[in-house]
């Protein structure tokens, strides 16, 4: 499309030629001729000396400093974001229901669904409007779902979730699965029977192979906005608040409690009945033992508040001088048996 027509739809002021030709939104990397990409940072800007893009999204600060065409925004990351969507439009099946979907008799499902091939829906569910539901979906009997729906294929719906307008769940993932839960008898084990639901708010998003298991009696519950990467593991009676995010592989332990607008690293994990407050930050693979207070940025297993991780990781480095330095005093001061028993002592399984 034209620059000029693309600075309409985006609402932005263009500085520039409005005729040029864009022909896709691109990362900085990768700019040349018939392409727009963005620069969030001054330090990016040495970039444009060695890329051609047709223009580039900038805030004001920063307009000045740039040779080719302009669209000027207060946040150059979210409008290249949206260039994106106008270039690039998701597929989207026609509506209708194809041959081949089992659909229970009395299933409720709102106007201008799609619903794919062998896609499997049991009784008493009902879906919103505009649901695109892709081949080989499983949703077991009284699922609720809201408008808008977005599920990709394979991914399994377990009985009584409840799910509301807006959410996607990508390939794979399994929502309402079987807490963990089992009690030792003797010498067996007993299970405990995982009674509750899930509820996922509006507005989020779930990764592929992602699994989130029903409580044991009540829901586990995933509030609005949040954002789930691949293979993340949500434990039964979980509460993740809303806007949180999770990056892949994170796995949180049962009867956790997540605060408003949190991040997790990934490889990421949470031990159960742990609290976590808001707008916390996790370092990836690091393991949270405890309760963490809101606003903190944490790091390392167990861990610790991320200046702390530092310091020991720091000092972790330096172990092997600190070691030959310890040796050395110990046999000047004539204890060098001892430091021998120590080295020759067995390892600990």
């Amino acid at each position: 499309m034209k620059l000029g027509e693309l600075a309409r739809a985006l609402g932005l002021e263009l500085r520039g030629d409005g005729e040029l030709e864009i022909a896709a939104a691109v990362p900085i990397e990768a700019a040349a001729a018939g392409t727009i990409s963005f620069v969030s940072q001054p330090r990016y800007l040495g970039m444009l000396e060695r890329v051609s893009p047709s223009c580039v999204i900038v805030s004001p600060e920063m307009a000045d400093r740039v040779r080719c065409a302009a669209l000027i925004s207060a946040n150059p990351a979210l409008d290249f974001a949206r260039t994106l969507g106008i270039f690039y439009a998701p597929y989207r099946p026609q509506p209708g229901i194809d041959s081949t979907a089992r659909i229970a008799p009395g299933v409720e499902m709102g106007e201008g669904a799609s619903v794919g091939a062998y896609v499997v829906i049991g009784a008493g569910v009902r879906i919103g409007s505009r649901a695109v539901i892709h081949p080989q979906v499983t949703i077991y009997p009284g699922v609720r779902i809201g408008d808008d729906f977005i599920c990709h294929s394979h991914v399994s719906i377990r009985e009584n979730v409840v799910i509301g307008n807006r959410v996607v769940l990508h390939n794979g993932a399994v929502i309402g699965s079987e807490g963990f839960g089992f009690v030792q008898v003797g010498d067996g084990l007993a299970k405990i029977p995982q009674t509750g639901n899930v509820v996922i708010e509006e507005e989020v998003e779930i990764g592929a192979n992602t699994t989130i298991d029903r409580a044991t009696v009540g829901s586990t519950w995933i509030r609005r906005g949040v954002k789930l990467d691949n293979l993340v593991h949500i434990g039964h009676n979980c509460e993740v608040g809303t806007h949180s995010r999770f990056a892949a592989l994170s796995g949180i332990a049962g009867s956790t409690r997540i605060g408003e607008w949190c991040e997790f690293g990934g490889q990421s994990g949470v031990a159960d009945h742990a609290r976590i407050g808001d707008r916390v930050r996790v370092a990836a693979q690091s393991g949270i033992a405890n309760d963490v207070t809101a606003g903190l940025t944490v790091g390392g297993s167990p861990a610790v508040p991320i200046r702390l991780w530092r310091r020991q990781f720091a000092a972790l480095l330096h172990l092997p001088e600190l070691l030959r330095r310890v040796r050395a005093l110990e046999k000047k001061a004539g204890i060098e048996r001892r430091a021998a028993a120590v080295e020759q002592a067995p390892e600990r399984p």
